[in-house]
């Protein structure tokens, strides 16, 4: 234990013995220690104190409603409940008390957890401006714009100049727009045996309260020949947490430059930490009668304004082993989730890729490395722009051993209505 704190325990010990008053001062002069240890980051020291003042003064709510929070800042959310808890048994009216509650909840991810605590909260501080503004935030993190922008008019007639209704109102103007237009286009320069690949996409989302479906054209161009696939997709939240990637394509039987069927499942889960992880596979079928069937998972994490993520894909067939894996990492360097960078490295071919060219299940159980970068900036409220660059090193379908460099460049735009 940090020298300090003993000493400032011994020291509470021999003044413990002294007054009522003379107490409470005590107590409050740990409890202002030990804040200033939270906020320097020694939460498990701050809590040693906390907890020694509790002993002294175990109805001090303020005290128990700090610990909550220095718990939810390490995201030990059940423990923090748990503490909240004791201070509305004592206290249901409490401010403080509901303000750290909703706040765990967001940062739990619960958001409609945190909009009970808003609710309990504004029946007993119906005009309160703090629970007002974090009902109208939690609303439109549900995608429940209307009902947001209603809670926003409440607190323009409160406080017509309050300094964050204009730019959430702007906020959720950008965001309740509920579709997207794509249109992308890719080129692929081979560096030898092959003239330029195209491929293009057509694609529409809609954002449902369930989660987000889509319906997606591609078209590939390659040499004299070209083929379209049509595909539908769909991210459906399953429960808080939890949500899956579903996937559908079809090209044809008479298709050469796309897999007669492609099918995609995956479930995502929301894990401790900043921590996500999923567990999936895909299921691809050809021309020649062939299929391939790959077992994919990832591992992502959040740290401030990067996320990073490792992919894996493997296949067995005749019993051998194809391997393929992707790590990417992604900076919002902006601060906002529609602008970043993304950086990625991969090894093998993934399912996931449409650019490449997989006329048969073959091309999985080749060698192949790739580096690549993705930059996506938002023009206005309405418009994104995206730009990719690749290179892929991958082997030769017809001379095994033998490799080609690929240059690829996609160019894509999202319009939001």
């Amino acid at each position: 234990m940090n020298i300090c704190i003993v000493a400032i325990l011994v020291v509470v010990g021999v003044h413990l013995s002294f007054g009522q008053s003379e107490r409470r001062v005590n107590v409050d002069s740990l409890f202002s220690v030990a804040r200033e240890l939270a906020f320097a980051g020694q939460r498990d020291s701050a809590r040693i104190l906390l907890n020694r003042a509790l002993e002294v003064s175990p109805n001090y709510t303020d005290i128990l409603i700090f610990i909550a929070r220095t718990l939810a800042w390490d995201r030990k959310f059940d423990e923090a409940r748990e503490t909240l808890q004791q201070v509305f048994i004592q206290d249901s009216r409490n401010y403080d008390a509901y303000a750290v509650a909703i706040d765990l909840e967001v940062w739990d991810g619960k958001y409609e957890e945190a909009l009970i605590h808003c609710e309990r909260a504004l029946q007993v501080y119906p005009t309160d401006e703090y629970f007002l503004l974090k009902k109208a935030n939690i609303l439109h993190a549900l995608h429940r714009d209307t009902e947001a922008l209603l809670v926003v008019s409440i607190l323009e007639k409160i406080n017509r100049a309050h300094p964050e209704t204009e730019k959430l109102r702007h906020d959720i103007a950008g965001s309740s727009l509920s579709q997207e237009i794509l249109v992308n286009g890719t080129v692929d320069a081979y560096s030898q045996y092959f003239a330029p690949f195209q491929l293009f996409f057509l694609q529409y989302n809609a954002l449902l309260n369930f989660g987000t479906i889509s319906a997606r054209a591609n078209y590939r161009i390659r040499s004299n020949t070209s083929g379209v696939q049509g595909e539908l997709e769909a991210y459906p939240k399953v429960t808080d947490g939890v949500y899956a990637y579903l996937n559908y394509g079809f090209a044809g039987a008479s298709s050469v430059l796309f897999p007669v069927h492609r099918v995609g499942v995956e479930v995502f889960f929301k894990m401790p930490s900043n921590l996500e992880s999923s567990l999936g596979g895909r299921l691809l079928t050809f021309t020649s009668g062939s299929d391939v069937s790959l077992y994919t998972g990832s591992i992502g994490y959040y740290y401030k304004d990067f996320w990073f993520s490792l992919r894996p894909f493997l296949t067995t067939k005749n019993v051998s082993l194809s391997r393929s894996f992707s790590f990417s990492t992604r900076w919002y360097y902006s601060g906002t989730a529609e602008e970043f960078l993304t950086g990625r490295i991969g090894t093998g071919f993934s399912p996931d890729e449409r650019s490449y060219d997989p006329v048969a299940d073959r091309v999985y159980y080749l060698k192949a490395q790739s580096f690549g970068l993705w930059w996506q900036k938002p023009i206005d409220d309405y418009s994104v722009l995206t730009l990719i660059f690749d290179v892929i090193n991958q082997e030769l379908t017809f001379k095994r051993g033998e490799y080609v460099t690929v240059y690829s460049i996609s160019v894509g735009y999202r319009y939001k209505f």
